[in-house]
């Protein structure tokens, strides 16, 4: 179809069309549009039923509030109650919502069979790696509550380490969807490390602060595409101890850091003790 074609079907104006195909547009021009087409959106991660019942079920499962995602999304609670009770809205804030909460949104065919998803952006395997509590409150007095965790342990806040507004756990693909706000990322350290890592790089240079706890593997390609001298790194003394905290690991770590402020990074240096700070080349003086 042409777009004038489309907007005859679907009733409504080209100019609708256009701006839904550059991303903006209203939610029942929206509607329109894909009715005519034959198409829905639906959700990897969302319960087979109407979209905005779907999308509230699934932010309460990941125990957020609608007054903390509408804070984090730049938006008003009427704006997000409006979009859960299936009501007006722009397709901006969708799409906002549906990455915030791990939707996993996508088009399909109206008559199409509703597939079966499996994270394969996260490990199938957590590795016990979980970010020691001391290291956390650090990065906490600097930056405070993360907005995101897209690699967690546990959805439950009572066990989470993290305590991110949202977490994206196994279940979830956090790689598939986009990153907002303050994010702390703890990726599974098997094959999967490399997408991980250029994923922070990413988001970093545009729509997040990525905090990073990695191993100090300064010998890979991941390492020197997207961490040397794309961010700041923080070389940690010592081995930490993950997990339960038996063992250390055997292997060093660094905190990196994509996308902070300057001030940021100054009061981050003096919350790690006795790190070896490694500057971003944007950063570096002269």
């Amino acid at each position: 179809m042409t777009q004038l074609q489309l907007a005859e079907v679907a009733g409504i104006g080209v100019a609708a069309v256009h701006n839904l195909e550059q991303g903006r547009g209203t939610l029942t021009s929206l509607w329109a549009a894909l009715g005519a087409l034959g198409y829905e959106v639906r959700g990897r991660s969302l319960v087979v039923g109407p979209l905005g019942p779907s999308l509230a079920a699934l932010r309460k499962r990941r125990g957020v509030s609608r007054r903390a995602l509408a804070c984090m999304l730049g938006v008003s609670r009427t704006t997000l109650a409006a979009l859960e009770a299936g009501g007006p809205g722009r397709l901006e804030t969708l799409e906002m919502y549906g990455a915030a909460v791990g939707a996993g949104l996508y088009l399909a065919p109206v008559d199409a069979t509703v597939g079966f998803f499996i994270a394969a952006g996260n490990s199938s395997v957590h590795h016990g790696w979980e970010t020691p509590p001391e290291l956390v409150a650090a990065l906490e007095s600097v930056f405070g509550r993360f907005d995101l965790d897209p690699c967690a342990a546990s959805t439950d806040a009572n066990r989470a380490r993290v305590k991110a507004r949202i977490r994206l756990t196994i279940h979830d693909n956090g790689l598939a969807v986009p990153w907002r706000g303050l994010v702390f990322v703890n990726p599974t350290y098997g094959r999967q490390i490399g997408s991980w890592i250029s994923k922070c790089a990413e988001e970093g240079a545009s729509n997040a602060v990525v905090v990073g706890l990695v191993p100090a593997r300064t010998d890979t390609r991941w390492w020197h595409r997207h961490i040397a001298g794309a961010a700041d790194v923080f070389m940690l003394r010592g081995r930490l101890k993950f997990g339960d905290g038996a063992m250390p690991a055997p292997f060093p770590s660094a905190v990196v850091v994509w996308g902070a402020s300057a001030m940021q990074v100054a009061q981050l240096g003096t919350a790690l003790l006795g790190a070896w700070h490694v500057p971003a080349a944007k950063n570096i003086p002269g």
